[in-house]
């Protein structure tokens, strides 16, 4: 362990952080994992028992006031992303926020806000690239598919058709304006073929209610069924249908198509990759071990931090996706909702 570790606390470390985050740190050296505050005090000495950290707060306010915490992992629900950056940055502390990025875009906004106004502290939002993610970017932008004309994506789930099952991503207290995993898409979405230029929408929510833990009937406001389309800011044409109501055992898919007029490409998130040249079927593409996505986002935020204790410059020490482009996403997210709302187009770079 370095003499001089990078000291990091926890606000909320729950499944993704006992999966992901937790262990991550662990195999960094020079990092110290100091203290945990949850909601309850229970869950936080389980968590401190089951990684070795060695203190519980009471509060979260107590965690951020303490003078031996560099940086502070966001591990709770969207519901309080805002309040919870926000006041790690302003305690001078670098922030790892865990996805999605806030409820909706005016808590996007007041995030970024405040981390532009502490360009000296590191702050990231939680990955959710595919693996291929980077590579597939890389033949759109070397033209490999010719000029792009159009995107497809179909998300294709059964994740919202139990009634008896209540997920907090169905509550809308909880999520706020994200729905299913369109704001992960989103993100993939800017990264390989750009945002939107415009967009319309619809949304549905043919299950109104379920029932929850207690077996009390609680009314769904997240949309079950999405439909977007529009036009990109490269001039090409997308198509979107998300969905988390597929009744049947063998239809449901998350791929992404992307024409070009010199080819197609074919991406089930799977991990199964094909391109067809202009005239030829589509066929499997064997993606260089290189050129494959790998779960980097505690050593990424980690080796920022350390960069801006060495006092490089924000370009000298970019994560991804940061605030800036975790707004990306939200603009869209915030695009969808209002155009279904009015019936008529957004454009997400105006809102």
């Amino acid at each position: 362990m370095s003499s001089n570790p990078i000291r990091v606390g926890f606000i909320g470390a729950g499944s993704i952080c006992r999966i992901k985050h937790l262990p991550g740190l662990a195999a960094i050296d020079g990092v110290d994992v100091v203290a945990v505050a949850n909601r309850s005090r229970a869950s936080a000495e389980a968590v401190a028992a089951d990684f070795g950290i060695p203190d519980v707060e009471e509060t979260w306010q107590a965690l951020l006031a303490r003078d031996d915490i560099d940086a502070v992992f966001i591990g709770t629900w969207p519901y309080r992303h805002r309040e919870y950056s926000i006041a790690t940055l302003r305690a001078g502390k670098h922030c790892f926020c865990q996805a999605r990025m806030a409820m909706d875009l005016d808590e996007a906004k007041e995030m970024l806000a405040v981390a532009r106004e502490n360009p000296h502290l590191v702050n990231m939002l939680s990955p959710a690239r595919p693996d291929y993610e980077h590579y597939i970017a890389g033949l759109v932008r070397d033209g490999e598919l010719g000029e792009i004309t159009s995107v497809e994506l179909l998300a294709i789930s059964d994740g919202n058709l139990d009634r008896d099952s209540l997920h907090w991503r169905e509550r809308r207290e909880l999520s706020g304006n994200q729905i299913m995993a369109m704001g992960i898409y989103a993100e993939m979405l800017n990264g390989v073929v750009g945002p939107y230029e415009s967009l319309s929408a619809h949304l549905s929510t043919p299950i109104g209610e379920k029932v929850d833990e207690a077996g009390e009937k609680v009314a769904i406001e997240v949309p079950q069924v999405v439909t977007i389309s529009g036009r990109l800011q490269s001039g090409a044409l997308a198509l979107e249908h998300h969905t988390g109501l597929n009744a049947d055992s063998t239809s449901s898919t998350s791929t992404l198509t992307i024409r070009g007029l010199n080819g197609t490409l074919r991406y089930d998130l799977a991990d199964r990759l094909e391109i067809g040249p202009a005239g030829q079927p589509l066929a499997p593409v064997e993606v260089p071990p290189e050129h494959v996505g790998t779960w980097d986002a505690e050593t990424d935020f980690v080796g920022a931090v350390q960069a801006a204790r060495d006092g490089a410059p924000p370009e000298e020490r970019k994560v991804r996706p940061d605030f800036e482009e975790g707004l990306l996403y939200m603009r869209k997210v915030e695009a969808v909702h209002r155009s279904a709302a009015t019936g008529q187009a957004v454009q997400p770079d105006q809102l």
